[in-house]
């Protein structure tokens, strides 16, 4: 019998695996296809590198930045710019790297799609294509179309889902670049990688037509010069209801994590960071002899910020505000550097209304030099 068996080998369930086996609990993955290319922009906020220093020993390049070309949905432009880098990595590279780690440290692959599975007097039987296994304890780290999810709680429901599409492109230029969608909430992005760069849109499950469209529209207009290796498309967590959250994710023998649990930054779409978090609480929750208190322990870490997130969509996604923000940052290199940090996790949702306040005086400062330093350039 296995004593803890998780279903899904990528950054969620590997780390795990790993987290585990350095606590002298050998857990077992169950995948069939990790590691490989996931349909996924690969950016790594500035926040996650710190939090996570087994990132450091990545052993391919992480095209570094600390400035991102925001475009607002009417074309307005600013370069923002932070102090801390933020990374962008091949998702093949990223979840080999966290797999061979795991092995490394003692936990185990079978390389198999587990189909189903049920719930028997003394744990579970996980059923694969050609063989049955026990194990005490599930973990579903199998993503956003989770069966483990399915069978446990229900799937995440349509409107808390979104598409995205993207091309895996070399010819286009080293620079990150997010563009704002008009009139529904979403964006396309220029993520440079190592030797290449991932280019694609994320939008709600609702307009997955028009995603398709505007990325068309996005490399035509800004990366007319890519050649295309491969395209691609996925379905991710894209929570607009905060009530999604108040469902148990965590059991006495089960647990929920990643885009499985639905842990993505509903704004901005980040969820290696919470894909690594998760697996982090969840191994000291089994570590301790007590999964079910997973379900306490990642709402107190990072539950509060994603539901805060939640509330914010609306805004953070309208034209106008948008238009006026992309102004600001381009007048004010402390407004830009907000919302810098806002994109790298290094700002959270809670707080943020507060530090917008206190740095209204500087903001306004640099606003009126910038107009007084056009108007000497004019004379």
């Amino acid at each position: 019998m296995e004593d803890i068996a998780i279903v899904g080998g990528g950054p969620a369930g590997a780390y795990l695996a790993y987290c585990l086996a350095k606590e002298g609990i050998y857990a077992t993955v169950f995948d069939d296809s990790h590691p490989r290319e996931k349909p996924c922009g690969g950016g790594i906020s500035s926040f996650a590198i710190r939090k996570f220093p087994i990132l450091h020993e990545l052993p391919i390049g992480k095209a570094p930045g600390k400035e991102i070309r925001l475009i607002s949905p009417n074309g307005r432009e600013a370069v923002i710019r932070g102090t801390e880098e933020s990374w962008a990595v091949s998702r093949l590279h990223l979840d080999k790297f966290l797999l061979e780690k795991a092995i490394e440290n003692g936990a185990r692959l079978i390389e198999k799609r587990v189909i189903d599975f049920e719930k028997k007097k003394h744990g579970w039987i996980l059923k694969t294509k050609k063989s049955f296994k026990r194990t005490k304890i599930i973990v579903g780290a199998d993503g956003a179309n989770s069966l483990v999810r399915k069978k446990l709680i229900g799937p995440i429901e349509i409107e808390n889902l979104g598409m995205t599409y993207g091309v895996f492109a070399k010819g286009v230029e080293e620079e990150t670049i997010i563009k704002y969608i008009k009139g529904i909430e979403g964006y396309a992005w220029i993520f440079p990688r190592e030797d290449h760069s991932s280019i694609g849109v994320g939008v709600e499950l609702k307009n997955a037509t028009l995603g398709k469209l505007e990325l068309n529209r996005f490399i035509k207009n800004y990366a007319k010069r890519a050649k295309i290796m491969s395209k691609w498309g996925a379905i991710i967590p894209l929570i607009k209801h905060v009530e999604f959250y108040e469902k148990p994710i965590a059991g006495k023998d089960w647990i929920l994590i990643g885009d499985a649990a639905g842990h993505v930054d509903p704004v901005t779409g980040e969820g290696i960071l919470y894909a690594m978090w998760s697996a982090e609480l969840a191994a000291k929750a089994i570590a301790n002899n007590s999964p079910e208190a997973f379900d306490i322990m990642w709402r107190r870490e990072y539950g509060w910020n994603l539901i805060e997130a939640v509330r914010s969509r609306s805004i953070s996604f309208n034209d106008t505000f948008l238009e006026i923000s992309i102004w600001l940052a381009k007048r004010s290199p402390t407004f830009g550097k907000l919302l810098y940090d806002l994109t790298n996790s290094d700002q959270d949702y809670k707080t943020l209304n507060k530090r917008i306040i206190r740095e209204l005086p500087k903001n306004t400062i640099e606003i009126i030099l910038y107009y007084l330093n056009k108007m000497v350039k004019w004379k």
